[in-house]
């Protein structure tokens, strides 16, 4: 793999076609032809609990309060011409 890919690069490279027939060769190794499809079950579940905690996470953090901008016109508008000020 060339070291001066972007990682989008590089992440795209390992997901092709020959890639994933590693990943899938290497499972079938560890784990074994009947283990294999428990384990990515066991994957599938543990994706999902951390999906959910990271939103719950996000959901804790409350919003920054809403700002209100109170502006007098002779701040913004030149007394005089009645035209705004630059």
């Amino acid at each position: 793999m060339p070291a001066d890919l972007p990682l989008k690069g590089r992440v795209t490279m390992l997901l092709r076609a020959e890639g994933l027939f590693v990943l899938i060769a290497i499972g079938l190794i560890l784990f074994g032809w009947k283990r294999l499809p428990g384990a990515m079950r066991d994957l599938g579940k543990t994706r999902r609990i951390l999906k959910a905690e990271a939103q719950a996470l996000r959901d804790d953090v409350p919003p920054p309060p809403k700002r209100t901008i109170v502006a007098d016109p002779e701040d913004v508008v030149d007394p005089a011409s009645g035209r705004p000020k630059k």
